[in-house]
């Protein structure tokens, strides 16, 4: 057997396992083995990966020096303006079957694609996938497929010169690209932020970065599936089905919608359908329907539906796909406030919180199953029910919503839309439509996607940040740029999209064009001031929307983390690599600004700096959601920017590149809780409110106590109370007058105990951290305890007040369970570390906290094993 029939039959075995199918009238075989590259004006081919891009090619051929560290990203500009080639050999055994397609899921971006010399297709949109008929083109035996990849800056730049005004993409980092005052990303269909932004690189890729593969049937096969639930109650869901086949011939099949793990079946059809495209409907109903929920209020119950398309005994093709059973709607309508802006699930109007996610590399192919389950799991963990999806990256790929589904997190999806004003012209609105159509159509059926966003910022853009001054465009061309957008995101986009699916259309994040003086009353908001102000965290308080969709602030990842990408030499603030791994304009500067307000830090010290940027952070973020949450009904969401990272660098993740979670996403776990206490200062008085999700009244007890740092309770009261669901309220008042204590030496403490189980405890400190009196002697107990899975149990006890407390392993990698967080007098707090390596002889834990840090005084060695 021939090693080309060898791959052909693996490939066989790896498209059933990975597409799930088991039909033998329906294959297809992936096209991911033998594939090599080079660049166009050479002759030398080399072997490639793919699913892949160029950048990482040549980085695995040590042609190109690692772009993420140090400035070496000034270093790889030239490959963005080269041509590229990708070709491989797959061998074809039969050519017996009436229909022949190849099927490009990903092609980025400009691609010429030659099927045995002859171009077959020309593509020139990342975003869309591209499926070409090669039936009668395809030999048996060996057959050759090349994709030529043309510059996307040498593509786009005679498109800019042709709108004949300057198109407005302020984060487009045209100086590092050498294109001159050309921003070319707004001319091309791909990722915006491939072309810099305020937390990643300039690194213009090209590549297949999605499967290829070859479909190949007779008589009929299944083009896609609509599942439309109606009348849903809790007796009772309707469900239309609407299967779009491609009919080969004239003929009868029977349509089978079954249970794909029970094999119940819900509906049969048998039908007569005619060669060409045909859509059938099937309609039935599921008694006692088990919903859908979000994370923390109830199960995420899938219902595996199955499709199987037969001729007689003989199954032609078979679909398997997820759906849950849910409502969800995006409610704005006006109320007593102005405009309501929320998200109603099943009946209940449930407060979002989560986060906004950005692709997890500049290099798609590296963004590994294993790391972005990860990353969605660390969303869950941390108590979210929502992730956006922003419009600078990429329609994720499909396990992305699976994981959102599994995980019970509800997507906001932006188009592929950001901070830029694009072209109007008909190629460039008739390649957005069809980018629309390709990815409503592959994501509409999961449960967890709640609704569709036109853009991200763009409104704002125009009639919040007077762009149309700082571009000096006549009055002429002003006109027909804002008319090209409305255009654009208020008829073309939602007009196919509601062709495809059902659910809300937001035309842009923030809504700004209706709403842009009515900030606090009605849509969305984007609240930066905080982070470029910079204002103080009270301005969150001053300065609440229905709905937060973005606002955050920047801190640096661990030390660690930057020494694998920056030369140890530069390990400090203003070196020339570091600076390169800070992207914000004025960056370091605005960190700086606030965290030596903060703390008593300056940056000379850089480790120091790095912890006390996690800590503020932490408190920023944690501080803004208490105050979103408190506000509820008049706010409904608070999704802070970002979760992640997509390279090493200065950003306002709380999870950094490398997988760790900084502090702020440990404090994010903890606001995020479904019930929290949380204390307002206000005109002299600390007001205790509880907060809860629950949709069901809860009784518990509520315990406020102050205490001065040394650990002496000053104040104390406990009340029984009843907390009602989906609410927020003030259960307790304390007046300032009446506690005897410096505000600089005192710590109020609220606690939440439901069925003898603290279930929540929460501290709040109302001076700045460098003017509390927090003390350097205190006495800190530590046991620790190897377990037989390799984890490691820590407990730890006080007598005085701890803040900021920070384990680390000597060991990389692991997961606490948590970290960065404060110890009080009387409390044991037991802390999990898992290490990825559960084999290890020997690792040293050492504890510093702000205590400590704020004096100079070293880190203390917790345990040595």
């Amino acid at each position: 057997m021939s090693n080309s029939i060898k791959r052909l039959l693996f490939f066989s075995i790896l498209v059933v396992g990975f597409y799930g199918k088991t039909s033998a009238q329906v294959n297809k075989y992936i096209l991911n083995k033998g594939w090599e590259f080079k660049q166009s004006d050479k002759q030398d081919w080399r072997a490639a990966y793919v699913p892949g891009c160029v950048h990482t090619d040549l980085l695995n051929h040590q042609l190109i020096k690692d772009p993420y560290f140090g400035e070496n990203e000034k270093k790889v500009q030239w490959i963005d303006k080269k041509d590229w080639e990708y070709k491989t050999t797959f061998t074809v055994n039969s050519i017996e079957d009436q229909k022949q397609q190849l099927v490009f899921e990903g092609l980025d971006t400009y691609a010429d694609v030659y099927l045995n010399d002859k171009k077959i297709l020309t593509a020139d949109n990342m975003f869309r996938s591209w499926t070409v008929d090669v039936t009668g083109k395809l030999k048996k035996g060996a057959n050759e497929l090349k994709v030529y990849f043309h510059s996307p800056i040498k593509t786009a730049e005679p498109l800019w010169d042709a709108v004949g005004y300057p198109l407005y993409a302020i984060n487009d980092d045209a100086k590092t690209g050498n294109t001159g005052e050309r921003k070319l990303s707004v001319m091309t269909r791909k990722a915006g932020y491939h072309y810099g932004w305020d937390w990643g690189p300039r690194l213009v890729t090209s590549g297949i970065y999605r499967p290829i593969y070859l479909k190949t049937w007779n008589t009929v096969s299944v083009d896609n599936i609509r599942y439309q639930q109606k009348n849903i109650s809790e007796k009772n869901v309707d469900i239309l089905t609407t299967v779009q086949l491609n009919v080969l011939e004239n003929t009868n099949v029977t349509i089978d919608v079954l249970d794909a793990q029970s094999g119940k079946k819900y509906t049969s059809k048998v039908v007569k359908v005619k060669k060409g495209d045909a859509a059938q409907e099937l309609a039935f109903n599921i008694k006692k329907p088990k919903l859908w929920w979000t994370n923390g209020l109830g199960d995420q119950h899938l219902y595996p539906m199955k499709v199987v398309i037969k001729q007689g005994d003989k199954i032609l093709d078979e679909n398997v796909q997820n759906i849950g059973i849910r409502t969800v709607n995006l409610i704005t309508e006006k109320d007593d406030i102005g405009e309501s802006f929320k998200i109603r699930l099943n009946g209940h109007d449930v407060f979002m919180k989560g986060t906004n996610y950005i692709p997890g590399d500049m290099f798609l192919d590296r963004v590994s199953d294993e790391k972005m389950e990860e990353t969605i799991k660390a969303c869950a963990e941390a108590n979210m029910n929502m992730i956006r999806v922003w419009g600078g990256g990429t329609y994720e790929k499909d396990l992305f919503y699976d994981l959102c589904d599994k995980y019970g997190l509800l997507v906001w999806q932006d188009f592929m839309f950001a901070c830029s004003l694009y072209p109007g012209d008909e190629k460039f609105v008739e390649n957005v439509k069809a980018e629309v159509k390709d990815n409503v159509i592959r994501l509409r059926n999961h449960p967890s996607l709640a609704m569709w966003c036109g853009n991200n910022e763009i409104e704002w853009a125009w009639f919040g940040w007077g762009i149309q001054k700082q571009m000096n465009w006549s009055e002429a061309d002003s006109t027909k740029i804002i008319n090209d957008y409305f255009r654009l995101f208020t008829k073309e986009i939602p007009d196919v999209l509601h062709q495809f699916d059902d659910k809300d259309y937001w035309a842009s994040s923030p809504y700004f064009r209706k709403y842009g003086d009515h900030l606090e009353t009605k849509g969305d908001r984007h609240l930066w001031d905080v982070w470029k102000g910079p204002k103080s965290w009270d301005y969150y308080k001053s300065h609440v929307p229905r709905f937060m969709s973005e606002y955050g602030y920047q801190s640096y990842p661990e030390v660690e983390v930057m020494a694998k990408y920056v030369a140890k030499d530069e390990l400090n603030l203003w070196s020339k690599g570091m600076r390169n791994h800070q992207k914000a304009k004025f960056g370091n500067k605005r960190i700086m600004k606030n965290v030596t307000k903060e703390f008593d830090v300056n940056g000379k010290n850089f480790e120091k700096v790095v912890y006390a940027s996690q800590l503020y952070q932490a408190y920023d973020l944690k501080f803004a959601i208490e105050t979103h949450r408190r506000k509820m009904p008049h706010c409904m969401g608070s999704l802070y920017w970002q979760v992640n990272d997509c390279w090493p660098v200065a950003s306002w993740a709380s999870i950094d590149y490398l997988g760790n979670w900084k502090a702020s996403h440990y404090r994010i776990q903890e606001a995020y809780q479904p019930v929290i206490s949380s204390v307002s200062f206000d005109d002299e008085t600390f007001n205790v409110y509880v907060v809860s999700d629950l949709l069901k009244e809860m009784k518990a007890t509520l315990k406020v106590e102050v205490m001065d740092l040394s650990g002496q309770v000053v104040k104390t009261s406990t009340e029984n109370i009843k907390v009602a669901p989906n609410t927020s309220d003030i259960y307790a008042k304390i007046a300032a007058s009446d506690i005897k204590v410096e505000q600089n030496n005192l710590v109020v403490v609220t606690t939440i105990i439901a069925k003898n189980e603290v279930i929540d405890q929460n501290e709040f400190f109302l001076a700045k951290n460098k003017d509390l009196t927090l003390s350097t002697d205190y006495q800190l107990t530590k046991n620790v305890i190897a377990q037989k899975d390799g984890s490691y149990i820590i407990e730890l006890t006080t007598d005085k007040v701890l803040r900021g407390v920070k384990i680390s392993a000597s060991v990389e990698g692991g997961k606490w369970t948590d970290n960065y967080f404060d110890l009080l007098p009387g409390n044991k707090k037991v802390i999990v570390w898992q290490p990825v390596d559960k084999n290890m002889d020997k690792v040293n834990f050492k504890v510093q906290t702000l205590n400590k840090v704020l004096k100079d005084q070293p880190a203390e060695v917790l345990s040595q094993l």
